[in-house]
């Protein structure tokens, strides 16, 4: 029998784990499916001040730097260097830590993951979504 879930997430990056996190906190049974196996190798840059706020558990963890300015080139000519109003907080780049640390904080709220399944497709039927997977397995 396939389990049911108020809510599939595709990708475990950090928009999908942070919409995992959110969920279930709320208390609804959310599933997260990456097709990568985590933790991945994929650049990552930072947190602004603004998204920081939804992230409301410490990020201490995976933060290498905190950054007040940034500095723009055109062409690696014309340098321009602004300070920001709000902190952008610099995170770990050799696997990508951020999105372990954050799909881990997801799964510490209640999230399943199914890393290594691709999404092959999704479909209405018997009046429920099902997901259908690289495995042909059917969500």
């Amino acid at each position: 029998m396939t389990k049911m879930f108020d809510c599939i997430i595709v990708g475990g990056g950090p928009a999908g784990s942070t919409a995992a996190y959110h969920l279930a906190k709320q208390g609804r049974s959310v599933l997260v499916v990456e097709k990568a196996s985590l933790p991945r190798n994929q650049p990552c840059g930072g947190v602004s001040g603004a998204i920081a706020q939804w992230l409301d558990f410490d990020r201490t963890p995976v933060i290498s730097l905190k950054a007040n300015k940034i500095s723009y080139t055109w062409k690696m000519q014309y340098p321009v260097e602004v300070e920001i109003n709000s902190p952008m907080w610099m995170v770990q780049q050799d696997v990508d830590v951020f999105d372990d640390f954050l799909i881990k904080q997801a799964q510490k709220t209640g999230a399943e993951l199914r890393d290594s399944t691709e999404v092959k497709g999704i479909e209405f039927k018997n009046s429920v979504w099902e997901v259908i997977t690289n495995s042909d397995c059917h969500i």
